[in-house]
């Protein structure tokens, strides 16, 4: 009996070894199938192009002896553009009026700050940031220095398919500056 237990045993060895083999050469013979599938995606354009908010810009209140002097602003609002996809390029135009005086600020006459500019000067570091730090698109350009006068200057623009999404423009103080010659009266201008 112990023979024959024996015997199966190995039988059973011999069997498994061969099954064994099989199942690795069937595994070996297998060919990949392999498929392919395509995805389709068409995206409209929707929405307007937008100015958002534009900078308001304070010199707060400072000493004037009557002498040319230039000063930096005390606070810059930010300038935003949203822009939903026009591939077409866009561009931000600003102009500035006369700097005036109310009547009641020079004895009842209303007073211009006479020669005095405006001017964006960037050159230290870009002022624009995309809203979606995820945004892949080419961001607006800002265009620097800029004096402002009564004609429309370029302050920030996109070339064509750049500037898609939503922006803002965030002036330092010391970015923007008044200039203002010697010889104006003092008051409160806006």
């Amino acid at each position: 009996m112990k023979n024959l237990i024996k015997g199966t045993a190995i039988l059973g060895a011999i069997a498994l070894g061969a099954a064994s083999t099989l199942v690795t050469a069937a595994a070996a013979t297998t060919t990949p199938i392999t498929s392919t599938s395509s995805s389709t995606a068409t995206l409209n354009q929707y929405g307007s192009l937008t100015l958002d908010k534009v900078p308001a810009i304070d010199f707060g209140s400072q000493n004037y002896s009557g002498a040319k002097i230039t000063y930096p602003a005390t606070s810059v609002s930010p300038l935003h553009v949203t822009n939903p996809a026009f591939a077409t390029g866009w561009n931000v135009t600003a102009a500035a009026t006369s700097f005036t005086t109310t009547p009641t600020t020079t004895g009842g006459a209303t007073s211009t700050l006479q020669g005095a500019t405006l001017t964006l000067d960037t050159t230290s570091g870009d002022p624009i940031t995309a809203d979606d730090s995820t945004n892949v698109s080419t961001p607006p350009t800002a265009v620097t220095p800029v004096t402002l006068s009564t004609t429309a200057s370029k302050i920030e623009f996109a070339d064509v398919d750049q500037g898609i999404g939503a922006y803002t423009t965030q002036y330092t103080d010391s970015d923007v500056s008044l200039y203002v010659p010697a010889g104006n009266l003092p008051g409160a201008y806006t």
